[in-house]
This record gives C-alpha cells, sequence and structure tokens, in this order.
C-alpha cells in the first residue's frame, strides 16, 4: 500500500485541467507484490501491453445483449438480477486473495475471514437490497494447518451470521504449490427491496441535477502494514435499506466505494453517460488525509448515491455528505468525472484502483 498521496496530477506546467491516474496502491510494494507505476497522465497508461482489469471486463460486457430475458441487471453493476416465475433474485461474487485484498502473515484468521464475507455483502448495500445467503469456495495452501482452516471456516461462518446473509454452502480445495496463496470466493444472494417496476437501485440511475452525496469518511482504509479498516469495516446494508426507505424512487443511482471515489463514482457517470463534478473542500477525508486519498485509496466500504431530493443528514448515526453533483455531459469524449480545488479542476475519471497483470 503506498504510504504516499496517490491523487498524482500529471506534468509540471500549470493547467485548467489535469488528469489524476494513479491508484492508492501506486508505486509501492504490497505486502511483497509489486505494483505498477503511478502514471502521469491517460495516455501513458494505454501505451503500455498489460491486461487491464476494466478493459477486459467491458469485453464481457459486450456479450450481454445475448443473455436472454431472465437477467434484468446484465454484468457491470453491483449485483445482476434474474426474474423468474415474478420473483427476482440479485447475485454477485467477489474474492480475497493473500498479498493482494489480505496480508495472511499480518492478519489475524478472524479478520481474514470476516473481510471475505464482508465485501460480497457490500455489493448487496450498494443495490439497497436485502441479503438472503451466501456460499463460499475457497483455496487453501499446501501448507494450511487443519486449526487455521477451522479458524477461517468458524469466522466465515459467523460473519455471514452477522450480516444476515447465513452461509450455506460451498467447495474447499488445497492447492499443491507451497507457494500458492489463500483464495477466499464468497457469492452472495439478495432479495430487491425496492417497489415498482425498478426494484434494485443500479449505477446506472442517475440524472442531471442530481448531488452526490457519500456515507462516512473515505481514504486510508488499508495501513503500510495490512492493517486498518478494510478488515473491520460493516457493510452499510442497514444504512442503504433505510435511505431507500426514505428517499423512494428519488434514490437514483448508488454504488459501494472500493476501490477509490474517483473510480467508483465513474462507474456510476459513465453507465448513467452523465459527467459529475465533484467539490474536493467537501469530502470527507480519514484523520485529515488529502483529497487525493479519498479518490485513491479504495477499500471504504462507504456508499456513494445520487438523488434529487435532501438526505437524512445521517443514516443510523452515520454521517452523509454532499460531495458534488451530476451535469450533462455534452461530449462523448469529455471526462466522466471532474475535481474542483481551490480553482483548478482535475480529471478524477482514472484515480483509483484497477488489477494489472
Amino acid at each position: 500500500m503506498c504510504g504516499e498521496v496517490c491523487g498524482c496530477v500529471g506534468g509540471s506546467e500549470p493547467a485548467t485541467v489535469s488528469p489524476l491516474s494513479c491508484g492508492g496502491r501506486c508505486g509501492g510494494v504490497v505486502w511483497g507484490v509489486t505494483t505498477s507505476r503511478c502514471f502521469s497522465s491517460n495516455a501513458d497508461l494505454h501505451k503500455l501491453t498489460l491486461m487491464r482489469e476494466f478493459d477486459l471486463l467491458k469485453n464481457i460486457f459486450a456479450h450481454n445483449q445475448s443473455l436472454g430475458d431472465a437477467v434484468v441487471i446484465p454484468p457491470g453493476d453491483d449485483m445482476a438480477e434474474l426474474t423468474w416465475s415474478g420473483r427476482n433474485l440479485l447475485v454477485a461474487v467477489d474474492q480475497i486473495v493473500d498479498g493482494r485484498h489480505i496480508n495472511l502473515s499480518t492478519t489475524p484468521l478472524e479478520l481474514v475471514g470476516r473481510k471475505a464475507i464482508a465485501r460480497s455483502v457490500s455489493d448487496i448495500a450498494a443495490m439497497a437490497a436485502k441479503p438472503v445467503a451466501s456460499l463460499a469456495a475457497v483455496v487453501l495452501p499446501k501448507n494450511f494447518q487443519t486449526q487455521q482452516a477451522q479458524t477461517l471456516s468458524k469466522a466465515m461462518i459467523e460473519s455471514a451470521r452477522e450480516f444476515e446473509c447465513p452461509l450455506i454452502g460451498g467447495d474447499l480445495a488445497f492447492h499443491n504449490d507451497p507457494a500458492h496463496p489463500l483464495i477466499c470466493s464468497v457469492t452472495v444472494l439478495a432479495e430487491p427491496m425496492g417497489k415498482g417496476e425498478a426494484q434494485s437501485i443500479t449505477r446506472s440511475g442517475a440524472k442531471t441535477g442530481d448531488a452526490v452525496y457519500i456515507t462516512g469518511q473515505l481514504g486510508g482504509a488499508i495501513q503500510i502494514d495490512g492493517s486498518g479498516k478494510h478488515l473491520t469495516f460493516s457493510p452499510r446494508v442497514k444504512e442503504a435499506q433505510l435511505l431507500l426507505s426514505k428517499l423512494g424512487s428519488h434514490l437514483h443511482a448508488m454504488i459501494d466505494i472500493s476501490d477509490g471515489l474517483g473510480r467508483d463514482v465513474s462507474h456510476i457517470a459513465e453507465l448513467s453517460n452523465v459527467q459529475i463534478h465533484l467539490d474536493a473542500a467537501a469530502i470527507p477525508c480519514t484523520n485529515g488525509l488529502p483529497w487525493q486519498n479519498a479518490l485513491s485509496d479504495g477499500e471504504d466500504y462507504e456508499l456513494c448515491f445520487t438523488t434529487d431530493r435532501d438526505p437524512p443528514s445521517t443514516l443510523a448515526g452515520l454521517p452523509v455528505t454532499e460531495v458534488g453533483r451530476v451535469e450533462e455531459r455534452a461530449n462523448a469524449d469529455d471526462p466522466y468525472v471532474l475535481v474542483h480545488d481551490a480553482g483548478q479542476t482535475h480529471i478524477g475519471d482514472e484515480s483509483g484502483w484497477q488489477h494489472e497483470s
């Protein structure tokens, strides 16, 4: 995890608009895994031949039209939604990998198991849905001991129960390679709670004129030693349900912040075909960190949403802060996210985390 401010502004010359292109895990070592360098412009990124997460995902999304009528929400949102016999079901899968999402050498297995469940349940919060159940597929390292496996499984079972998303099954395997890391993959099932035709809150509903809000504080969720909020956060399921009950159909779009505010709010903007303007001074940052950390660090698992109504100032005691607005995206090549800070405007689309080979 990079210990520096990772919202780099490209170029040394004064500019009206400058790119924020690096993620919060840039240019450093994440638990022994050297990550990619910090680039000074978006153009630098496209010069590379690396496999990038979101480029690969776009290839997958290109097949969405062929999925059939039973798929109400295809790949591209926090959860997919299926319908049959008048019932709707939301489904999502996520994983944690030792050396990428957690540091097994310094992190108690109780917290490893908790995070494995919590980060998948956070997708349920993003859809303002009700948890139903979860399943886990775990690949254990060759030298993993019985007591370690029991501790991990107990933590996952207890965390799933805590989040009202009981663990009902899964799969377990030991890898033959002693160097292979621990991998925990968790699938969650949920029930939409909205009323009417659009029962789920998606990323694609933001409207021009909406205000942009976040819950809690952002930045610094992962410390250099691998500790931090990312291991102990609670998915904002109850807060999201309360928000839906207060705003109803005026809750237009929502996402949970896992890759950094810049990257994640750009998903809302892209799928909604709008441009989002963020006020850097309004973003609540953990322990007074610079706003660049809020955009780039990730692993906060707070909610970001848009609405044309005033939401509650708190949700179950959690502060809600207005951080921006939704405007028309006039041209196809315009940025999706602009960050305004002290008279300067920065491009925020690429500020955040994505996997690269």
